[in-house]
């Protein structure tokens, strides 16, 4: 049988013998491991799927999360995100909404949320311990990674997070800092 240029779809030729189930059977075949199969998880998945190509693209309903195959590998591409709470030092609480963190696509930890001290008219100093990204989520490689914050200098805020996942506000003081669209990449 031969295959489109563009492809590689099977179709029927002329001097092929008729056989119309088995036709339709390839070209099923054929087109379903080039659309986005669905799978329960990855163990069915990969149970289905003994020789995967690269390409192939798999929806796993468990965790929830789009994967495609390179060469070697199932990579995920995205993922739905499961967020959990930061855990603050003592004299910090939220400001806006509540501080969390996340593993996105296996490879980076996000962040969201806000910051302030809790007693009112206070100001977070520079320097400051303010949390901890929760050990669930893996091993963040520290580094500094800028941030948005109340505007008070020309100064820019900025994170620090360290080896051991606490988070560092480095800066000037200020009223308040946002966590929001921070991405770890993860050690």
């Amino acid at each position: 049988m031969p295959t489109t240029p563009i492809g590689g779809a099977p179709y029927p030729a002329g001097p092929d013998s008729d056989n119309v189930p088995a036709d339709l059977m390839e070209l099923a075949v054929w087109a379903s491991t080039r659309v986005v199969m669905r799978f329960a998880d990855a163990a069915a998945r990969d149970a289905a799927l003994t020789a995967p190509e690269a390409g192939m693209v798999a929806w796993l309903a468990t965790p929830g999360s789009l994967t495609i195959r390179t060469a070697t590998a199932w990579r995920t591409i995205w993922s739905s995100i499961t967020w959990t709470d930061i855990t603050l030092e003592t004299g910090y609480g939220l400001y806006g909404t509540t501080p969390q963190a996340a593993l996105d696509g296996g490879n980076f930890i996000v962040l969201r949320g806000g910051v302030q001290k809790s007693a009112a008219g206070t100001q977070i100093i520079g320097n400051s311990v303010i949390g901890s990204i929760p050990s669930s989520l893996g091993n963040p490689l520290s580094g500094d990674f800028p941030i948005a914050m109340q505007w008070l200098s020309i100064s820019a805020g900025r994170i620090y997070v360290a080896p051991n996942r606490q988070i560092t506000y480095v800066g000037p003081d200020t009223g308040w800092i946002s966590l929001n669209g921070v991405r770890i990449p993860l050690a």
